[in-house]
């Protein structure tokens, strides 16, 4: 049962970081953040960054590596995370 969660969870990540491909090549944002996004191609490679550092933290927790690969693929995934968030709320801010 357990797999099956993750695989929802990595399934839902895969998502994200689609989305976030399609906002690059097509332009396409979501209807509930077109209001919000002010930038669309830092918040598509955010979405993108996200979505790879979710799927990194749940294929962490569905396979449980040992010793040192362990804190190493956390600290890769919440990197990724962290610039996804942060790229995305850059897409937010207004131009100078």
């Amino acid at each position: 049962m357990r797999y099956v969660g993750h695989g929802v969870l990595i399934a839902v990540a895969l998502a994200i970081a689609v989305g976030g491909v399609v906002e690059l090549l097509t332009g396409w944002i979501h209807p509930w953040e077109r209001v919000r996004v002010l930038r669309p191609v830092p918040h598509g490679v955010g979405q993108i960054l996200t979505g790879s550092g979710l799927c990194c933290f749940f294929g962490v927790g569905a396979f449980t590596p040992t010793g040192d690969a362990l804190r190493v693929l956390l600290a890769v995934s919440a990197g990724l995370f962290v610039a996804g968030i942060v790229l995305v709320g850059v897409s937010r801010l207004p131009d100078r």
